[in-house]
């Protein structure tokens, strides 16, 4: 691993604004949604994982795949907003026009695959089946929470570890497949990537102050998030010994740390239960 620092969000940012850009359909809300997450985690998470396998570090060249993990999360957003909205399952502050935040929603999906094709042709179809894997699983878990036909496991901790989870192992295995290492890495990797997007994601809602708007039930069940808090954690913190025998993981415990420990400071409109 290279002594670089963290690369800084505005890149990311110019990666994904290069794929939006080129459509004359833009639409606002595209931008609104984007620009609600400002340390761009998940494309942060790609490109460190890269950083810590790879030989040769090109971060040029796993930006585009940071950037589609940023739209990719930008489109599960407000897909999460939308069928709030149209389930009416929790109280919410805000009302998206279905219409514009469908129209959205697919442009930031389509918008998320084109950018894989920005990247290196050797590992831009793994990194597509990377992405539907991602989406199979969050749509299975916005099927089971907002049809009529509710799971009866639910809960909102799964909820988060489902959905943001599923993000952040994404973004892990991203970046692990740029780098060329081998499944059995890869699997580590996406374990450290769902662990700590879990976990941050839950203590985001469990720091928040009372007085912020966010779509989550009136009743929290607070022994269930830290439950699931503390599995995740230590599947993070297993899943990094286990790198550690091979690679340097330096950099990737300093993006753990501060992963697993902040309290979001965001006030957003939108605060929802879904990936900041």
């Amino acid at each position: 691993m290279t002594d670089t620092e963290p690369v800084h969000p505005s890149r990311i940012e110019r990666q994904f604004e290069e794929v939006i850009d080129n459509d004359k359909h833009n639409l606002p809300l595209v931008q609104d949604v984007l620009y609600e997450s400002h340390d761009r985690w998940y494309g942060q998470l790609v490109v460190i994982v890269y950083d810590s396998l790879s030989d040769h570090q090109d971060v040029e060249e796993v930006l585009p795949y940071a950037a589609a993990i940023e739209l990719l999360q930008g489109y599960v957003r407000l897909r999460n907003r939308l069928l709030i909205t149209l389930s009416d399952k929790h109280a919410h502050s805000f009302t998206e026009d279905t219409r514009a935040a469908l129209l959205a929603s697919d442009y930031l999906y389509t918008a998320a695959f084109s950018s894989l094709r920005l990247g290196p042709d050797s590992s831009s179809s793994e990194c597509f089946k990377i992405l539907i894997a991602v989406l199979e699983t969050i749509t299975e878990t916005f099927a089971r929470t907002y049809t009529a036909t509710r799971s009866t496991d639910y809960s909102q901790a799964k909820f988060l570890d489902e959905v943001a989870g599923s993000l952040g192992e994404g973004a892990a295995a991203l970046g692990a497949r740029a780098a060329g290492v081998d499944e059995s890495v890869r699997r580590h990797c996406k374990r450290l990537g769902r662990g700590l997007s879990t976990v941050q994601q839950i203590n985001y809602v469990l720091n928040m102050h009372p007085t912020e708007a966010m779509v989550v039930p009136p009743t929290l069940d607070d022994l269930q998030f830290r439950k699931y808090t503390q599995q995740r954690r230590n599947d993070a913190t297993q899943a990094l010994n286990t790198l550690s025998k091979t690679v340097d993981v330096t950099h990737l415990q300093a993006f753990a740390d501060v992963s697993v420990t902040r309290h979001h400071q965001q006030s957003s409109v939108a605060n929802d239960d879904v990936p900041n």
